[in-house]
């Protein structure tokens, strides 16, 4: 008598059968185009996909029980669906776009092996196990969708702990249902609870769920309930499913006991939070345990400065402000300056103490087998970083530079799903260890827009995590000259400019003592003004004449002039570049945040 995993099983070796005979390794459709081709890394091969497909969105490594890569997953997400393409190396080293061999490893092997005592939790989908990494879980899957569960090796969960977590549609369900059978008929058996989790819209599953918005902490609460009140799964007797019989694929999954997990709101009064003060590493301008983000294009001097303010940490040297500073460690994270011949002598001329500035660039990783090898650092794996504030305590600032080198390959720095997924480990892990996270990152080559904050290259997510932006810009009437310039801050008043040159025969930054009363956003209009399209002089000319006749009998705030621009019919953009043009001064008023412009004194 066929049974329903047998049917299963039959079926998803049909679809295998006909995705092999469709892209054949070695084939020439396999190969991008030439028969029996080979190639002798991994890289290469994605290279002849990409020429065909284009930049690829993600990429997951799946490695043997040694650690060592076998097979490459990569996903292209285009407009008319989202393109997947497997890679595995062959018994004789190279490597063939095609599927793994069976019996398919499971993602994350190495870690499944090095950690027995773990509970796993399984996901539908390489993206999803991620998703558990961040919940500080040990997350696993399949390779090949919904229909590998049966090609896979499933063994290394055998007598384990294992929470399935399937996504929000009959495919995830029917997924979780034939790993649950596998699982259970493991010599010795898993111990397999089947959890839905809750809010998912339809397909949704746990990297939709995880950047719903709730913090990591909240997350991994819920979660936690959840699993603790799902039952263990057993098959019943003359069943072949962990579900009762009576339910269907698009039924809820129930456990052997008929028991379905519930959700309750975890609520709290703002009664019982104590309220606290913000604490400064650079006073209004860089906050402890908060992400702060620094914007500019390459070459304008943004690694000088993280270098000057690592220094003044290093030795609790004033701010050039004048604030009083704060001494501390220092951890670099930088990909684009060699240690020794750039970080070092930059760091020197700075008057660091070099003793308590450090560099992150690479991990060690350890097989169960005990063998090791070194991997490039990436916020995708923050663990490393945990342990680096752990073993410096006395860290007071980290340094990302540039953000975009270490985001991992299976991100794309244009969607705010992904970045905010990965930020949001690295916000929880400043605010549990209290350390100033600053994020360089580079500006977008095409300044089309409004407000400077949106210059930031890749998702508005780096902008909205950080919770106070500044921006680096050459002035444009003095090239040797550096602004360093508010953008938002969510955690105090806008603040005003600093100004520095770079000079020295080794180069140091020299701050300049007078502030700089001009915003981001001011200076990308007058870089826009010296780059406008000579048919909007005209505009440009009416706004100034129109400004002059406004700020003739003395100061007008801010607010007001925006009020009549806008009942004059003159955009705000162009009343900005009018105010360059004019070298309109802005100074603060008596009234909270109140700031006016007046003309300059003749």
């Amino acid at each position: 008598m066929t049974t329903r995993l047998d049917q299963q099983q039959a079926n998803a070796r049909r679809e295998i059968r006909c995705i092999e005979n469709r892209i054949r390794p070695g084939s020439a459709r396999a190969a991008g185009g030439r028969g029996g081709e080979s190639f002798e890394a991994a890289c290469d091969a994605v290279d002849a996909l990409k020429r065909r497909l284009g930049p690829s969105s993600y990429r997951w490594t799946y490695c043997d029980a040694a650690g060592d890569p076998v097979g490459l997953i990569v996903r292209w997400d285009r407009p008319e669906g989202k393109t997947i393409r497997p890679i595995y190396r062959g018994s004789d080293g190279r490597w063939r776009i095609g599927g793994m061999p069976r019996p398919r490893p499971l993602y994350e092997l190495p870690a499944l092996l090095a950690r027995p005592d773990e509970t796993v939790y399984v996901a539908e989908g390489e993206k999803a196990a991620t998703a558990a990494e961040w919940l500080g879980l040990l997350g696993t899957t399949s390779p090949h969708g919904s229909n590998g569960a049966a090609m896979a090796d499933w063994r290394p969960l055998a007598g384990r702990d294992v929470v399935l977590l399937p996504d929000n549609d009959p495919a995830g369900r029917r997924y979780a249902e034939t790993v649950a059978s596998i699982l259970l008929r493991l010599e010795p058996a898993a111990r397999v609870r089947i959890v839905e989790l809750p809010g998912l819209g339809p397909g949704g599953d746990l990297f939709d769920w995880f950047n719903a918005g709730d913090s990591v902490a909240e997350r991994q609460s819920t979660l936690a309930a959840l699993v603790e009140a799902a039952a263990v799964c057993r098959v019943p007797a003359g069943a072949n499913s962990p579900v009762p019989a009576g339910a269907n694929a698009c039924s809820p999954l129930r456990a052997a006991n008929g028991g379905v997990a519930t959700s309750e709101p975890i609520l709290q009064c703002f009664a019982d939070v104590p309220p606290s003060l913000v604490r400064w590493l650079w006073p209004g301008r860089i906050a402890m345990g908060r992400l702060t983000l620094l914007v500019g294009r390459p070459g304008e001097g943004k690694s000088f400065l993280t270098t000057d303010l690592a220094a003044r940490v290093s030795t609790g040297r004033p701010w050039p402000d004048g604030s009083e500073g704060v001494e501390g460690s220092v951890i670099f994270i930088c990909a684009e300056d060699d240690p020794s011949d750039t970080l070092r002598p930059r760091l020197d001329a700075h008057g660091a103490d070099v003793r308590r500035t450090h560099l992150l660039s690479m991990v060690r990783k350890t097989t169960s087998e005990g063998r090791s090898y070194d991997v490039a650092f990436t916020l995708s794996d923050i663990g490393p970083l945990e342990r680096s504030l752990q073993m410096h305590p006395d860290c007071r600032l980290v340094v990302v530079d540039p953000i975009g080198s270490y985001l991992g390959s299976g991100t794309d720095a244009y969607r705010d799903s992904d970045v905010r997924l990965l930020l949001d480990p690295v916000a929880r892990l400043a605010e549990q260890y209290g350390p100033a996270v600053l994020l360089v990152a580079h500006r977008r080559k095409n300044a089309a827009v409004a407000h400077a904050d949106d210059l930031a290259l890749g998702s508005r997510a780096f902008t909205g995590v950080a919770r106070s932006v500044w921006h680096l810009t050459r002035d444009a009437k003095c090239r040797d000259r550096r602004l360093l310039l508010p953008g938002k801050n969510n955690l105090a008043a806008e603040g005003r400019g600093l100004a520095f040159t770079i000079a020295g025969e080794t180069p140091a930054v020299c701050w300049q003592t007078d502030p700089v009363d001009l915003t981001a956003t001011e200076a990308l209009a007058a870089e826009t003004a010296n780059t406008e399209n000579p048919r909007d002089r005209p505009a440009r000319d009416e706004a100034q004449s129109w400004l002059a006749d406004l700020l003739a009998d003395g100061p007008v705030p801010t607010t007001t002039i925006r009020q009549e621009a806008d009942a004059a019919g003159l955009a705000w953009r162009t009343i900005q570049r009018a105010r360059i043009a004019l070298s309109v001064e802005a100074i603060r008023g008596n009234g909270r945040n109140a700031w006016l412009w007046q003309l300059p004194d003749k």
